[in-house]
């Protein structure tokens, strides 16, 4: 288990070093476009092959080796990245329909101020949308992608059929949003988070103290949920049927 983790965090620690380089790739030159493209699809098979690796490690009943793990993630590369891909798309509809939704929650509001003869604010329709939209976005979504995920990283585009494969087990539905925001909302918010100090060195180390300490949460949690997904009882990622004597 610590072997995997070590291995995580440093991958971690490459993955946002190469975004950070691809970040500053210019693109005045047909040249730096291809390569931008080169370096974007790198990282998206990096990021596929780290994270499919945390699946795959734990999804075995017998202790599996890192380099194994991280073997089975490569050799389902392709389904896991189409599959990220697929999901990266439906959360891009998702923003946009949150910026839409201004608009549709202003003319809801005017239907039911009409309908029910009683003043109802755009503000509080758009706080229903919200609220839906982040049990969506936190809790649905992952809830029933997840182990799609992980039994992708091992079993390739089998793996599909393992869509909603934990919303049976109530306990899943309490601990995905709970890890997710652990390891996203959280190191977000320690980042942003400023301490009030007249020194600039006192200042730059909080910063590194913060950026430390949100890496660690962000992957710690990561890896948590990542067991959860893969290690459950029984495994959402194995096959539904098996082989008869």
């Amino acid at each position: 288990m610590w072997r995997l983790a070590v291995v995580h965090f440093i991958a971690n620690a490459v993955l946002l070093g190469c975004g950070y380089y691809w970040l500053g790739i210019g693109e005045g030159r047909a040249s730096a476009l291809a390569w931008s493209a080169v370096i974007a699809m790198l990282l998206v098979a990096l990021t596929c092959a780290t994270y499919g690796a945390a699946f795959a490690f734990f999804d075995s009943a017998e202790r599996k080796k890192v380099s194994q793990a991280w073997t089975t993630a490569a050799r389902n590369l392709l389904p896991t990245a189409a599959a990220a891909l697929a999901i990266g798309g439906v959360y891009w509809l998702l923003a946009m329909w949150q910026d839409y939704s201004s608009d549709l929650a202003f003319t809801l509001a005017s239907y039911l101020t009409l309908t029910f003869r009683k003043p109802v604010t755009p503000a509080s329709v758009l706080k229903v949308f919200d609220a839906v939209l982040w049990l969506v976005r936190w809790v649905v979504l992952p809830v029933l992608l997840l182990p799609m995920l992980a039994a992708i990283s091992t079993r390739g585009s089998r793996g599909f059929e393992g869509i909603g494969a934990g919303i049976r087990r109530w306990w899943y539905w309490l601990a995905t949003p709970v890890l997710l925001l652990c390891a996203i909302w959280a190191p977000l918010k320690v980042l942003s988070w400023t301490p009030r100090s007249g020194s600039f060195a006192v200042e730059v180390l909080s910063f590194v103290v913060r950026a430390a300490v949100a890496y660690l949460l962000f992957g710690a949690a990561w890896l948590a949920l990542a067991f959860a997904t893969s290690a459950g009882k029984p495994r959402f990622t194995q096959s539904n049927t098996a082989v008869s004597p």
